[in-house]
């Protein structure tokens, strides 16, 4: 074989390997030259490949090789250095250092990936390669069970047998418990009971319901952070003095200490429930509530589940615990190691980019991705069965190697289970264009994916995550999707048919038409749309239409609309509203409104437009303008949460849901306003209330939307805050006394809130707390706050809304879709995307 060597950035020539060793032997060559030759997916230290290639000749040398070459010590660690540094380039970061590194590649005469090696071996051939599928391999299905049986052990039995079971509450906890371990790993719910969160919030309150592992489960149930850490603190008191085994204990602890994390509490207070954690480990291993039989599971809990934060913070001490229980936890001892010199290995390396990782970073980086590659491929040996360290070993090709032998292991990871999650994020982050693929070879996996045809497993879910990795490669603008594009749509509808046509899925039939009609819309398919949601007659669960970037709440009466016998008048009405011409598209929906044989749907949506519009209109005087709604059927609006009632005298009633309130209305507003008006609180549990606006795209799942809230409660007091949603991210202002009834005025202008309340300036300038992505046209206001564990209901009054610029331009469409055409014979406005 003939290798390229070479040395200083320049080609040195074309060498027969022996000649190469015999060059090595004589000194004329340091070994740390780089060589190449034709199927090797990059250039490698000359040594390596000689002791790799020829390891009796290298060995034969013996240990008297380094004085024969005659070569300073400190020029060889500085050769060393220098290659590290190279081959970072070559590796790890996108930007000017990865092309630098391409350019020597390239002065080398050869180049890499799909024109260097085998055609299987590029990025896109070894994206498309089918996806094996061994008989023995598990799914996640049986994977769940696993998880299922743990968890009854651990904490149905444990209650049932150790539990302070009071009879006031003792069928209700033990359903409580049932209920949860069935919501997430599978069984049968008890559909007599409330929902989780609104039983474990009356269970906690209960005086009677002592357990402090039903107190715990209750706290995990709980989304109000500081809630949930009173209650952690209370079960971590309680299980002092009870007499449930450690394994339970050890749970508490750790929630307790990522709770104190997420709540920015001081590192010495996370540090002291941390002993805690790692005492109740080690107790769980002596009382037999942890067995050999858990590594799996346990193997999970620590690498991707609640206790992967409280693993990083801890590895060596847990890692060394493990390693003390002996041969019967060795496999889970070893992935425990991989994972640590993982972790240590980009610690030395530090997060930046490679042209600001010193020559000891790398060298430190290579050693640790080295000794975890020896543990996880020992651990991988040990159980071929289990996917997690095979997983693991893809993160360290992908540091140490390449997408080659990510696909190995890969390939090694599904022949345990073929849906394992995290592997499939790995080896599509490795086909990033950043790494070592492009955006074809990114589809090629989701496509390889449907392929598969096994709809019984996620698998060809896949390609949906394919799609949204793409996406954020191309970065459309704000909710814009690529599912309609030419060379995507068939293998969506694709999998949504096979999904469909799944018999081993007829229970989620209802989440499979919902999802394709969302995306079938986003697409621009409205027959396919309409086809789906007729068989849902119209109603689709709100979670398959939230979570797009864009507004769906009225998208099946837009379908409908767009199907139904006014379909071309209709799309011309949009075309004028999404264009901003807000006179052109006011005259086409009235002139639709006039039509006296409208279907029921596309009545509602004329409706609903004109109400927006007619409001967006008003907005574009610079005038203040009403804000809530004008009739009881809350036309042009959308609540999420909350029972809403408009009173005699206009103002807007709430009673909040367990969550909170959140509604929004609907006309499209921009993003440079100021809101005025009144929050009243008419009656709290607690004394405590919260009242306030949404802004952005107001989706409770979602991410993409700030809240301004005025709120008093015993852990933060009274306060006005501007945040992320309804998180701790967070600029706040103190107020002075806030009554049951308050004033404010709120202006939201490049970005940035300003407020007062009751004439109190509360904030200015502030900051957004976060990056939020939506369209000008997708930026809409509403009415909510959460609720701190209280029944409230809250009153709004004279709330009214003027624009602070100029609205010219802020209403201008971003088409949803990027197709080049629509089956349905109405083409939506196209977003030129280079494929």
């Amino acid at each position: 074989m003939n290798y390229h060597l070479g040395r200083d950035g320049k080609d040195q020539g074309i060498f027969p390997l022996e000649e190469l060793h015999r060059r090595w032997v004589a000194g004329e060559l340091t070994g740390t030259e780089v060589v190449w030759c034709e199927g090797m997916a990059q250039w490698e230290p000359l040594e390596g490949v000689l002791q790799r290639k020829m390891p009796e000749a290298v060995r034969s040398v013996g240990t008297a090789t380094p004085a024969k070459r005659k070569v300073p010590p400190s020029l060889i660690g500085l050769a060393g250095a220098l290659l590290l540094v190279l081959l970072g380039g070559l590796v790890f970061m996108g930007g000017a250092v990865v092309k630098q590194a391409r350019r020597f590649q390239e002065a080398l005469t050869v180049t890499r990936g799909r024109e260097s090696g085998p055609a299987d071996e590029s990025p896109l051939g070894l994206a498309s390669r089918p996806i094996s599928w061994k008989s023995n391999a598990v799914t996640e299905a049986e994977v769940m069970a696993r998880s299922r049986e743990f968890r009854v052990r651990q904490y149905l039995e444990g209650y049932q047998l150790r539990g302070e079971r009071a009879a006031s509450c003792d069928e209700l906890c033990r359903g409580f418990l049932e209920n949860w371990i069935a919501a997430n790993f599978g069984g049968s719910l008890r559909t007599n009971l409330p929902p989780l969160q609104e039983l474990g919030d009356e269970l906690a309150a209960n005086p009677d319901c002592q357990d402090p592992l039903v107190l715990t489960v209750s706290a995990v149930n709980c989304v109000e952070l500081n809630e949930q850490g009173k209650r952690l603190e209370r079960a971590v008191k309680g299980f002092e003095s009870s007499k449930h085994l450690a394994y339970p204990k050890f749970y508490a602890a750790v929630w307790l200490a990522n709770n104190l994390v997420d709540l920015k509490s001081p590192p010495e207070q996370v540090a002291k429930v941390d002993v805690l954690a790692r005492q109740r480990l080690r107790e769980a291993f002596e009382d037999g509530s942890l067995r050999p039989g858990d590594q799996a599971e346990l193997g999970e809990i620590f690498l991707n589940g609640y206790g992967a934060r409280f693993f990083k913070r801890n590895q060596a001490g847990v890692t060394t615990l493990v390693q003390g229980r002996g041969e019967d936890f060795k496999w889970l001892a070893l992935v425990l190691e991989g994972e640590s010199e993982i972790n240590e290995a980009w610690r030395l390396r530090g997060g930046g980019h490679a042209n600001t990782v010193t020559s000891q970073g790398w060298q430190g980086f290579a050693g640790q991705l080295t000794l975890a590659d020896r543990a996880l491929t020992q651990a991988w040996r040990l159980h071929p069965d289990l996917p997690l360290a095979p997983s693991r070993m893809m993160t360290v090709s992908l540091g140490n190697s390449g997408l080659a032998d990510m696909r190995v292991w890969f390939d090694r990871t599904l022949a345990a289970q073929v849906d394992y999650a995290p592997a499939w994020k790995n080896l599509r982050w490795g086909l990033r264009p950043r790494w070592f693929g492009d955006e074809e070879s990114m589809l090629a996996l989701g496509v390889a994916a449907v392929n598969t045809r096994h709809f019984e497993t996620v698998v060809p879910w896949q390609l949906m995550d394919s799609i949204n990795d793409l996406e954020e490669e191309l970065k459309p603008p704000a909710g814009t999707h690529l599912h309609g594009r030419e060379d995507i749509w068939p293998h969506v509808q694709e999998m949504y048919e096979g999904y469909l046509a799944e018999p081993a899925r007829p229970s989620s039939l209802t989440f499979w038409h919902g999802q394709y009609a969302a995306v079938a819309y986003l697409a621009g398919k409205y027959t396919v749309a309409g086809e789906q949601l007729q068989a849902l007659n119209g109603r689709p669960e709100y979670a398959n239409l939230s979570g797009w970037g864009v507004d769906l709440s009225v998208m099946p009466l837009e379908v409908a609309a767009r199907t139904g016998a006014q379909a071309e008048a209709v799309a011309a009405a949009e075309v004028s509203r999404n264009g901003g011409d807000l006179a052109s598209a006011l005259n086409q929906y009235r002139q639709l409104a006039a039509v006296t044989t409208l279907d029921a749907g596309t009545r509602t949506l004329v409706r609903d437009r004109l109400a927006t519009l007619e409001w967006e209109s008003q907005l574009q005087t610079g005038k203040w303008v009403d804000f809530l709604p004008a009739d009881t059927n809350f036309t042009g609006w959308f609540i999420e949460q909350g029972d809403c009632k408009l009173d005699p005298d206009h103002s807007l009633e709430v009673q909040s849901g367990e969550n909170g309130h959140l509604l929004f209305c609907r006309a499209r507003l921009g993003r440079e306003f100021e809101v005025r008006g009144q929050v009243e609180t008419v009656r709290t549990s607690n004394n405590a209330f919260q009242g306030g606006l949404v802004m952005g795209l107001p989706q409770f799942t979602g991410k993409d939307w700030y809240s301004f809230r005025i709120k008093r409660n015993a852990t933060e007091g009274e306060i006005a805050s501007f945040a992320s949603r309804w998180t701790a991210q967070e600029a706040v202002g103190h107020l002075i006394q806030a009554g049951l009834t308050n004033t404010f005025d709120f202006h939201f202008q490049n970005g940035h809130a300003g407020a007062t309340v009751d004439g109190q300036t509360v904030l200015v300038d502030a900051p957004p707390p976060a990056q939020i992505h939506v369209a000008p046209n997708e930026f809409y206001l509403g009415l909510g706050a959460f609720n701190d564990q209280n029944n409230t209901v809250i009153r709004y009054r004279n709330i009214q809304v003027r624009l602070l610029t100029p609205p010219a331009q802020t209403l201008r469409m971003i088409p949803r879709s990027i197709v080049t055409e629509d089956a349905d014979g109405i083409r939506p406005q196209l977003y030129n995307i280079q494929k």
